[in-house]
């Protein structure tokens, strides 16, 4: 039992150490900067004040917008409020007070170790999205190599290889996959690569 305490205290030890802090400050009636892009496990401070009272809103209230605050939020905050991400996803925040002036904030998480980009294809599309059983993978080529296609956890773990290397000359491709048939829902990140070149897109599977 001391054994596992002592993994579980050295796994978290790490992923401490990697984390990343972010501040964001109050500039007048505005957030600086109003738009975060972290991981989880990165250390988020936000300014606030009885002036500024922050609060933690949904998608809904944040585009409405509305000083509603979200269930299972912050609540109201009027001193510097800092904590550590835990979900991927997007925070939304706004002043209390100054929101119909557009004082309001947004931060996107996402997975450690995992992140959506496109560098390496172009026009890269996942269909459906959410996935029951299986995906259409479709994506532009702009030069001819061996590329493969697997799909990962939110952790960056391999869960499945779904096409091992295969040369593909350039063009377009729309693949169809089965999806393994003991994966669970969740958030998961398809990735097309060719040696170090890579381009992961989420995908989400809801069963």
């Amino acid at each position: 039992m001391k054994k596992i305490y002592f993994i579980l205290f050295a796994c978290v030890a790490f992923l401490n150490s990697k984390a990343t802090s972010f501040t964001v400050n109050i500039a007048g009636f505005s957030y600086s900067p109003s738009s975060l892009t972290v991981t989880v496990g990165d250390v988020i401070t936000i300014g606030a004040s009885g002036i500024h009272p922050l609060v933690q809103v949904d998608a809904a209230a944040y585009a409405a917008p509305s000083n509603t605050a979200m269930a299972g939020g912050w609540g109201v905050q009027t001193s510097t409020y800092t904590f550590t991400v835990a979900t991927v996803g997007t925070i939304y925040y706004l002043c209390q007070n100054h929101y119909l002036s557009g004082m309001k904030g947004s931060i996107t998480v996402n997975a450690a170790g995992v992140v959506e980009n496109t560098a390496f294809i172009n026009q890269f599309n996942l269909y459906p999205n959410p996935a029951q059983n299986n995906v259409q993978v479709g994506f532009n080529l702009t030069n001819s190599s061996n590329v493969s296609v697997k799909l990962f956890n939110l952790l960056g773990q391999e869960v499945s290889i779904l096409s091992p290397n295969t040369f593909l000359a350039e063009g377009n491709y729309n693949f169809n996959y089965e999806l393994p048939s003991n994966i669970s829902n969740g958030s998961y990140f398809m990735e097309v690569s060719s040696n170090d070149k890579k381009s992961t897109k989420k995908l989400i599977v809801n069963k």
